[in-house]
């Protein structure tokens, strides 16, 4: 039954404010129905000339922000729909209760950050004169869009409605939200692809949507796993070829094709990634390796003065022209050769052989002091900032910097921080780096600090994350932006500056982009029990959908979502912790046709891999201390690489060779070897006790053979290795039909 309450009291209604949670209710078929509920929380207020308003901006999340209205807030969930069929809402609710001579404040507009949010006066729009209550519309539903595999619709409850000229303030009480599907009916961005149980976004699916489980049925999530798609100027092949053979150690089956065979154009190069995806249902990222002119962005026309220049255009496949939902997860490496290979070597180093120390446990937090009242929360930067530290602190980080515009206590200096206060702490490292606040193409405007100070940085082997919400810090298709400068730094010939960089082609919307950042905190902290991601695509693409959720797909946060490019690859996993170290072993050698081998492994959770001449074979999650990795049978006697990588762990990696005989070929290994100095600098030496070698051979993980011999004499070989790329190499010795295969690292 329906009921209305009408108090006269405003301080009544000053003693309550709601927050807010959804639920599911049964329904009949082709129906879903949620219910809203408001929770009581605390008010807030603001003064305007003289006259203290409500203002929900201090209060709840997310407000209306139609400049002169009323700025009161909504509440957003997704839900699953079928694939195919119309999609329509119907509201119900339980009534609602009317405070009365309640003043609300209005909305100064969806601002973007060239723009002080102080500098902007209320004012008070044609709703303060119009005897009606404002949004009218009690929920609205976004478009439908396709998330990978799935189809869904955004609803967003409206509870308060509010007469300015009557000064009411209507509150709904469980306001029921009922989806309804006519399935003889034509619908938007119908989804002709079907669900796979082990997609691999299963965990995006089981956080995303209300009614997941519902669908589903319950699974255990499944982390970002999936294959890689590399598209690269021809030029940059061979650079690209040590990163390559590392993604499919690792466990990533990595495909690499230059632009001659994908395409120059954006609509050739989506078109290939198109029916890439649909032959390899498992593709999760995209990795662009060039400039502008190289590998072009994709523009969506302009806003203002500026185009819309996309990257993550290309991991928008499903859905029509108005769904920016990504199926993939796109990065880009740009520069020149020597730019391209300090990537590959900086993203080698920070997955295979991380610094020493707890550089990965630090943070910055780099903010500017406005924004009160306009920000995601309603918070000014600084505040978001320090909400973020808490999280992160909270999680187990050692140091969360403090570098805010203004003086604001705790960690944070009095008056604004420096170049000159910020590079000491970039110096001594940190993993994670936020900032939040005005910019250009080349410098985060809080503290001036800027591509300059990037360069000139020390922190060589400590590379931070940088999530950058500013203006055109990812301005990169006509000159070089602060966020390619962070990708392409170095030190006496060595990476520094970041693992990846995070920065808008355009000016960026203000609040929008700062729901993105606190989500990934979220992530980060690992907030979310069945929602865990480690890598750096997984981080940034599932904060942004977090983004279009909560914001219903407006257009700000579609903007945000076209405009916000990732330089780095998105497959690399992020490092929260100091480096651990886990144990592996295996057999040494297996017979062709081999289509299985077991791993011992002390942690559980590892992923362990096996490859064989730059080729992904298959993997397996260690559980209980081992893994049992399975793959089609062996045809090549090409030694196999076994790899254990797990988050915030230094990887394993050891060989197997394969050989021409029966099984049982563990008991014909060669004896009387003796290998040293292992790890070795500028040479290696291998003695033997019994038969003088036939062979001997190095070859590196990738399978290549960097040294053989097969002219051996005496009772030992030196080999020199000064000129051998630092690294693991697998020495193989053969003798008399048996064959001894060492694992060996050169410095």
């Amino acid at each position: 039954m329906k009921k209305t309450l009408t108090l006269a009291a405003a301080g009544l209604f000053a003693s309550l404010s709601f927050g807010q949670q959804f639920s599911l209710l049964p329904s009949p078929e082709n129906v879903i129905t949620m219910n809203h509920e408001l929770i009581p929380s605390s008010p807030a207020f603001t003064t305007i000339n003289g006259t203290s308003y409500q203002d929900f901006t201090k209060s709840h999340k997310i407000t209306h922000m139609q400049a002169g209205a009323p700025s009161l807030p909504f509440f957003s969930e997704s839900v699953i729909v079928p694939n195919q069929g119309q999609i329509t809402l119907d509201i119900d609710h339980d009534g609602y209760i009317e405070y009365q001579n309640v003043e609300v404040a209005p909305s100064k507009g969806n601002l973007k950050r060239n723009v002080n949010p102080s500098d902007v006066d209320y004012t008070f729009g044609a709703e303060y004169s119009t005897d009606a209550f404002f949004p009218g519309e009690l929920a609205f539903m976004g478009t439908p869009y396709n998330l990978r595999n799935t189809r869904g619709a955004t609803v967003s409850v409206s509870p308060y409605q509010y007469n300015p000229v009557t000064k009411t303030l209507r509150v709904y009480q469980n306001v029921k939200a009922h989806v309804l599907i006519n399935d003889n009916e034509t619908g938007i961005n119908e989804l002709f692809s079907e669900y796979r149980q082990n997609d691999v976004f299963n965990s995006v699916y089981n956080e995303h949507f209300l009614n997941s489980n519902e669908v589903f049925g319950r699974y255990t999530p499944v982390e970002e796993e999936g294959e890689m798609l590399i598209i690269a100027k021809d030029v940059f092949l061979d650079e690209m070829e040590p990163f390559v053979d590392w993604k499919n150690q690792s466990g990533i089956k990595t495909t690499i094709v230059g632009t001659s065979v994908a395409g120059s154009s954006d609509t050739q190069i989506k078109s290939y990634i198109e029916n890439f995806y649909n032959s390899n249902p498992d593709l999760v990222y995209i990795l662009l390796v060039g400039d502008h002119s190289d590998v072009p962005s994709h523009t969506y026309g302009s806003s203002g003065w500026e185009q819309l220049w996309s990257d993550s255009y290309y991991g928008q496949l499903t859905g029509g022209a108005n769904d920016y939902y990504p199926e993939l997860f796109v990065g880009r490496f740009s520069g020149n050769p020597t730019q391209i290979t300090t990537m590959v070597n900086r993203t080698l180093e920070y997955e295979k052989t991380p610094a020493t120390g707890d550089w990965m446990t630090r943070a910055i937090g780099l903010a500017s002091d406005e924004g009160q009242g306009i920000g995601d929360d309603g918070e000014p930067d600084w505040q978001h900032a320090r909400n973020i530290r808490n999280t992160l602190l909270g999680y187990g980080y050692t140091t969360v910097h403090e570098f805010y515009d203004g003086s604001h206590g705790g960690d944070d200096a009095a008056g604004n921080p420096s170049a000159s206060d910020i590079t000491p702490a970039m110096n001594e490292g940190v993993g994670l780096f936020n900032y939040t606040g005005h910019g250009d193409q080349n410098t985060c405007i809080t503290g001036n600090y800027g591509s300059t100070h990037i360069n000139s940085a020390t922190n060589n082997g400590a590379y931070p994350f940088v999530i950058s919400v500013a203006c055109n810090n990812g301005s990169f298709t006509s000159g070089t932006c602060i966020s390619e400068t962070w990708m392409r730094a170095t030190n006496q010939g060595t990476p520094t500056g970041s693992i990846a960089a995070c920065g808008s082609s355009i000016l960026m919307a203000w609040a929008q982009p700062m729901q993105v950042q606190d989500e990934m905190s979220e992530l980060i902290a690992e907030t979310y029990a069945n929602n865990r991601k480690t890598t750096l695509g997984g981080l940034f693409y599932n904060s942004e959908i977090s983004m279009l959720e909560d914001y219903n797909s407006d257009a700000s946060s579609v903007e945000v979502m076209q405009t916000w490019v990732m330089f780095g690859d998105p497959s690399t996993i992020f490092r929260n912790k100091a480096t651990m170290n886990m144990s592996v072993s295996h057999v040494g050698n297996v017979p062709l046709g081999t289509s299985s081998v077991n791993v011992t492994c002390d942690t559980d959770g590892a992923k362990i891999s096996i490859s064989q001449d730059g080729v992904f074979l298959g993997s397996a999650i260690a559980s209980g201390g081992s893994a049992n990795v399975t793959f089609t049978g062996l045809t090549s006697n090409q030694p196999l690489i076994v790899t254990g990588t797990k988050q915030n762990y230094a990887p394993y990696q050891g060989g197997i060779t394969v050989a021409d005989g029966p099984a049982g070929i563990e008991e014909n290994e060669l004896e009387g070897i003796n290998v040293f100095p292992n790890p070795a600098s500028s040479e290696l030496n291998i003695a033997w006790s019994s038969s003088t070698p036939d062979m001997i051979s190095m070859r590196d993980l990738s399978g290549k053979v960097v040294y053989t011999n097969n002219a051996v004499a005496g009772s030992k070989l030196t080999i020199t290795t000064s000129e051998f790329a630092s690294g693991m190499y697998l020495l193989q010795v053969t003798a008399n039909d048996k064959t001894k295969v060492t694992k060996v690292t050169i410095k």
